[in-house]
């Protein structure tokens, strides 16, 4: 099976993800605030969150998978609410890929085996099809050269392909991206992007991205959120936000991010 027909049952109306009222505490820090956020993601939909350090969206991306409990509020994936203690919270997120700041490969482990173990342990597939995976997804992200190399081996940019790579074997329905280029250098950043953007352009994965990458939002976003102090300040295509900003606190923060460029 192909990347392209994994996502062929995509194409609807139904969201992939709706939130309802949702909100998070840290006890007496509201990271996201009452009443909370109310947002729906849709299949192929590429949503861009941004807002300044300690706003929300890395809790807001964590809560819709749950590896931050909310602390009221209800989340939906493909209908069913994964907010209830009933769910196997685990089996949901095998639909749902998550890329950190951070790498997070094993670097005793080859790339090869970094992407062969959630196969193996997760979905426990034959050998020829884990074998099948590693090598179309290395070779989606332009490194199937180092399938034998360790992590160590590797330049930043290329671990966090690695990274990507692995979650693209999973075939999963949707994938989160928190702040994937922070932790990198800025001439490693592109690399880390132009993959990102196949998975749009050629793969048409549904995204939700954290990030300060304001080119690459402009390029690639169908809808961008702006959260400031726990709250969305604004929701609007990437034309409405970034050549246009209707609103003060947006326009201060863009000014700033534009600043730091």
């Amino acid at each position: 099976m192909t990347e392209e027909k994994v996502h062929e049952n995509l194409s609807g109306t139904e969201p992939l993800i709706e939130i309802k009222n949702l909100y998070k505490f840290f006890k007496d820090f509201q990271a996201i605030k009452a009443p909370g956020v109310n947002l729906k993601i849709f299949p192929k939909e590429v949503l861009v969150i941004i807002g300044s350090s300690g706003s929300g969206k890395s809790t807001l991306l964590r809560c819709m998978n749950r590896l931050i409990e909310p602390t009221s509020g209800q989340i939906f994936f493909e209908g069913v609410e994964i907010t209830s203690r009933s769910i196997n919270i685990d089996e949901i997120r095998r639909n749902i890929g998550m890329v950190f700041q951070q790498f997070n490969l094993f670097m005793h482990l080859t790339v090869g085996d970094n992407i062969r173990l959630p196969l193996q342990k997760v979905l426990k597939l034959p050998d020829d099809e884990i074998e099948k995976r590693v090598k179309q997804v290395l070779e989606t992200v332009n490194l199937l050269e180092k399938l034998d190399n360790f992590p160590g081996e590797l330049s930043g940019g290329q671990q966090q392909r690695v990274a990507i790579a692995r979650v693209l074997a999973m075939r999963p329905k949707l994938i989160f991206f928190d702040e994937p280029t922070s932790a990198l250098d800025p001439e490693l950043t592109g690399e880390v992007l132009q993959v990102m953007k196949r998975l749009v352009t050629e793969f048409h994965y549904t995204l939700v991205v954290v990030t300060h990458e304001i080119p690459f939002a402009k390029e690639v976003a169908s809808r961008v959120i702006f959260m400031d102090e726990g709250e969305v300040i604004f929701e609007g295509k990437p034309t409405v936000v970034f050549d246009n900003p209707p609103n003060e606190r947006l326009r201060k923060f863009l000014s700033k991010i534009l600043e730091m460029k």
